[in-house]
């Protein structure tokens, strides 16, 4: 299992990284190849595109995406084997043109990753909320609900897209080390909730 080589039904570990200051944060994406796939370069910048897509349009311009770093789902330094890992720089600001002040790092957007059975899984994403995108329910951080219509239909518009185009790759959750439990991501589903993490919290801290 190589990110030079790759056969159907590889896992592998997507970490896209942004940058705002001296503040440095990843998020993780787990995907799962359909087929073999004979262009294996190609299709692992395909794919560091269309999670750019994904990610860029949230994101004010003064967060920039910085890099992604595509590795197999095993550990990439046991052993060493520098096929097993590649890095994309990327260098794109965000796009999202903010009007109001923005919310604290701390602020984080809750997307679910919906799957046919079991827990769905959980992706937060830190820097995406300004004053006005930000309201209360319970004396609790929500998102506004105009704003959540628009990260939904981004989100589900994605989605659908990354499903099509002849992707290669599909979005799935994988656990474990030996007996790896894989499941198919089904949708994207966006949380009103807003949740609050750390700016130094474990959850960010992927390292490249």
């Amino acid at each position: 299992m190589t990110v030079t080589n790759i056969t159907q039904n590889e896992l592998f570990t997507v970490r896209v990284y942004k940058r705002y200051g001296a503040n440095v944060w990843a998020n993780n994406y787990e995907v799962r190849a359909r087929q073999d796939v004979p262009f294996a370069q190609t299709a692992i910048i395909d794919l560091v595109n269309a999670l750019t897509n994904l990610e860029q349009p949230i994101y004010p311009s003064y967060i920039r995406i910085d890099r992604a770093v595509v590795s197999t789902y095993q550990p990439d330094s046991i052993p060493y084997n520098p096929d097993n890992f590649t890095t994309i720089p990327i260098g794109a600001p965000g796009g999202a043109g903010f009007s109001t002040d923005p919310m604290p790092l701390e602020y984080c957007l809750f997307v679910r990753r919906v799957t046919a059975s079991g827990r769905p899984g959980k992706l937060l994403y830190r820097g995406v909320f300004e004053e006005n995108t930000v309201t209360t329910a319970d004396l609790r951080p929500i998102v506004s609900p105009g704003r959540l219509n628009q990260l939904q239909n981004h989100f589900s518009s994605w989605f659908a897209s990354f499903l099509g185009n002849n992707n290669p790759f599909e979005m799935v959750m994988a656990s474990g080390q030996e007996n790896i439990q894989v499941r198919l991501v089904q949708g994207l589903a966006v949380s009103q909730s807003i949740v609050l993490k750390q700016v130094g919290n474990a959850y960010f801290d992927r390292r490249p």
